[in-house]
């Protein structure tokens, strides 16, 4: 069976949601109060509604209450739309919906929401600051992924210059506190293994904590 996904809020971090979860293979419903931004997802989606989140008649009408996870995705830039996200989150809880994430521009408005009934907080504006800032502060880093807590993936390309290196000799793991997950060389994806050489200009996919990341990172940047 489907999972059924829910978004509440369609500015740019809503549709892109509703964009790239329309690529899974899940139901989804959107629903802002903005006719226009509704017309936009209505463009990617069929159950696209025009309805006040906050109003729970509106929630059930729209078919809210039977979802498996609603994404509030509502911007705080304004004091009422902080309230807005805060009703909003307490009439899913009322819905019995069993999962909501719930967007929070502002630490200290995570912890509100937290407090409501949100079962997950992300914050697209730190998410956004510090992909920016791995990429402009390592030549070598493609992309970045926080995964949970302190732990992050990192996809990086080795320097071109780099010496071929055997995976073994490496050590990762004992050295770095570091796991190399997947490795791409000429389009062709490999898992490490004990054999495994590493080679310049293979792209990378590492794993660990935050704070272990960057000499790993620095070592592979080097000529």
């Amino acid at each position: 069976m489907k999972k059924s996904i829910a978004i509440i809020g369609l500015g740019r971090f809503g549709l892109k949601l509703v964009e790239s979860l329309n690529r899974l293979d899940v139901d989804l419903i959107a629903i802002d109060q903005n006719k226009e931004a509704v017309k936009r997802a209505s463009e990617i989606i069929t159950n696209a509604y025009v309805a006040d989140p906050t109003d729970e008649e509106a929630l059930k009408a729209v078919g809210i209450a039977n979802v498996d996870h609603v994404i509030v995705a509502i911007g705080q830039s304004e004091r009422s739309n902080l309230a807005s996200s805060i009703i909003t989150i307490i009439k899913l809880k009322q819905l019995g919906v069993p999962k909501i994430t719930a967007r929070a521009d502002d630490e200290d408005y995570a912890e509100v929401l937290k407090l409501v009934g949100a079962t997950n907080i992300v914050s697209p504006l730190s998410i956004a600051s510090e992909r920016l800032a791995n990429k402009i502060g390592f030549d070598n880093v493609i992309d970045y992924f926080n995964i949970k807590n302190d732990f992050d993936v990192y996809e990086i390309k080795i320097n071109e210059n780099f010496a071929p290196l055997p995976i073994t000799q490496l050590d990762s793991r004992s050295i770095y506190g570091i796991n190399i997950l997947l490795i791409e060389r000429d389009k062709e994806v490999i898992v490490p293994t004990k054999d495994t050489v590493l080679m310049p200009n293979d792209e990378i996919f590492i794993f660990g904590r935050k704070k272990d990341i960057p000499k790993i990172v620095t070592f592979f940047s080097k000529k």
